[in-house]
């Protein structure tokens, strides 16, 4: 049995909340992203996802955050084929901004060079603006699970009242919502530049293999302890980034406005006033 799966979207803050979620008490989440439903190994089988969750202890609330979920076009129906009680979880940004630090990614991923702009990036990966029309993809899961099991935060609500976001989560799932965990005000997986590429992927690298034995508090205490992020630190560029002109801007503004209408309809907010676009 799986109790909760977060969806996405991707650069929406949820390798902070996966963190703070792997820390509750009642919480199993071994594996950030398992990319099950998304991907080609759908095929091994329900049995081979669930298998990442057997050292779970009895009774604990099981999970994990895949944000290729929400994006891709058969993950909703093959969830709730298998899973149709999980409690969903959707975390959606300022669409822009959501491109923005996609195409940072790709850079510190090493997917593309530093020399490739956002225009050329986003004219290359028709996913970098398509993943920011949130309302598009999340009507998949809103024909399909009842209110109750969907819940949709927004990612610029955690920076100004962290406590309040995350025990939003913790009630979906049903835990005990007093639970303050350590991360609650660390910064995770944050959009940065490189100086060398590799060591950012060796880092990562080691950091799944470590999971995939099941050394995954090993990885979670060295997050805790800042290890990671002095690494980082020292193999992040300082300097003058790349940003977005005021006619690259409108175009997405303009882009993003029927999905922006839909999704504040939803959410019963404005969030074309909130995001400023």
């Amino acid at each position: 049995m799986i109790d909760f799966i977060g969806i996405g979207a991707q650069k929406a803050g949820t390798s902070w909340v996966y963190s703070c979620l792997y820390e509750h008490p009642e919480v199993c989440a071994p594996v950030k992203e398992i990319h099950f439903f998304s991907r080609p190994r759908y095929e091994k089988g329900a049995s081979w996802y669930t298998a990442h969750f057997s050292s779970c202890a009895k009774g604990v609330k099981r999970g994990e955050f895949s944000t290729s979920y929400l994006y891709h076009e058969d993950a909703a129906v093959r969830i709730h084929k298998d899973f149709s009680q999980v409690k969903v979880i959707a975390i959606v940004r300022n669409p822009i901004d959501r491109a923005f630090s996609h195409y940072r990614n790709a850079i510190k991923a090493g997917e593309i060079g530093k020399d490739v702009t956002f225009s050329d990036f986003c004219e290359q990966e028709e996913s970098v603006l398509r993943q920011g029309k949130y309302y598009e993809q999340l009507v998949r899961y809103i024909e399909l699970f009842p209110k109750e099991q969907l819940l949709t935060l927004v990612y610029e609500d955690s920076k100004k009242e962290p406590l309040l976001f995350i025990q939003k989560i913790f009630a979906h799932i049903g835990v005990n919502t007093t639970f303050v965990p350590s991360m609650l005000h660390r910064v995770v997986n944050t959009a940065r530049t490189p100086r060398f590429i590799f060591v950012d992927r060796v880092t990562h690298r080691v950091a799944e293999c470590l999971r995939r034995v099941g050394l995954h508090r090993l990885v979670h205490i060295v997050k805790v302890l800042g290890l990671a992020d002095v690494v980082r630190n020292v193999n992040t560029e300082h300097g003058e980034e790349e940003t977005l002109s005021s006619d690259v801007r409108k175009r997405l503004v303009s882009y993003y406005r029927d999905d922006i209408e839909q999704l504040s309809r939803y959410l019963q907010r404005d969030m074309s006033v909130f995001w400023n676009i």
